[in-house]
């Protein structure tokens, strides 16, 4: 009997912990934390000024899980990691960061960072910005459906594969 009850217990202690934790974001995150400084620093001649179609549509070129690599105005590199982007066209994208200094060591790291649509964000303070000054990337909408991460020049940025892990 008392066996049966800790097994039971056990189980639901067990279920719960697999519903409260999302695996997909956490096969996203192992991803993201194999991109090493050295791998963000080699990929840096592939970052441009270019903007990155995130529309409502069959031409968006991001999805949950998809990493960028950008370099800010103050000339730190970093990585991006997208993990969600407008679930149910609500407007808002979830993700974690992580800037580094000039030396490669973490100068600003943040997790479950959650910009509105038409909003702005500082990847070298980890802020929103009141003031358009240090503003590394904004999310620019056309209209309901056509949308744009822009990097805000001198800011450039780059969509980074890597292997995925089975």
């Amino acid at each position: 009997m008392k066996r049966s009850l800790a097994t039971a217990i056990l189980v639901t202690v067990l279920a719960i912990s697999c519903l409260s934790r999302n695996p997909a974001v956490e096969t996203y995150r192992n991803l993201f934390h194999s991109a090493t400084y050295l791998d963000i620093e080699s990929f840096g001649q592939n970052l441009t000024t270019d903007k990155i179609n995130i529309s409502r549509n069959e031409k968006r070129m991001l999805l949950d899980g998809d990493i960028l690599i950008y370099l800010t105005d103050e000339g730190r590199l970093g990585k991006m990691l997208i993990l969600q982007l407008d679930r149910d066209e609500d407007g808002f994208m979830y993700f974690d960061f992580v800037t580094y200094d000039r030396e490669g060591k973490i100068s600003i790291e943040k997790r479950n960072v959650k910009l509105q649509a038409l909003f702005i964000y500082d990847f070298d303070k980890g802020i929103i910005p009141e003031k358009i000054e240090g503003v590394e990337i904004r999310w620019h909408s056309i209209d309901d459906l056509e949308m744009y991460l822009v990097p805000w020049t001198p800011t450039k940025l780059g969509e980074y594969q890597v292997a995925k892990m089975n």
